[in-house]
């Protein structure tokens, strides 16, 4: 297989394509796995849910994700996800599919953190 591309999705029970995504990434019950193949073909969709101990960073690693869907997340969770190598993409989704289209399309937004010192950004007051 070719390029493979693995997207994580919190979500609602039961989880998957149908299931709705769910408004905030740390309550998450569920998470939707989303695989795409180098035809972006979803060929996998799998149901994950933490166990009590586990990180969601730690499923992130171990399921070899790379890109993240939410509507909300924290400034923490964004900077691990980006010192992971995660891209988080956000936007107007309402379902896991509606999800997916919207990332084949390219009409989600992708959202990091960029530290400036104050002064490299910081505009004269008049």
């Amino acid at each position: 297989m070719g390029n493979l591309t693995k997207i994580l999705i919190p979500t609602y029970k039961p989880g998957g394509l149908k299931a709705k995504v769910y408004p905030h990434w740390k309550d998450a019950p569920f998470f939707t796995e989303i695989c795409l193949d180098e035809r972006k073909s979803v060929i996998e969709t799998k149901v994950l849910k933490l166990t009590s101990d586990e990180l969601i960073i730690s499923m992130i690693r171990k399921e070899g994700i790379k890109n993240v869907i939410a509507l909300s997340l924290s400034t923490r969770a964004l900077e691990l996800l980006n010192k992971c190598g995660v891209l988080v993409f956000t936007g107007n989704v309402k379902t896991v599919s509606d999800a997916i289209e919207k990332y084949k399309k390219g009409e989600l937004y992708l959202i990091r953190i960029v530290k400036l010192k104050q002064k490299e950004w910081q505009q004269p007051l008049d």
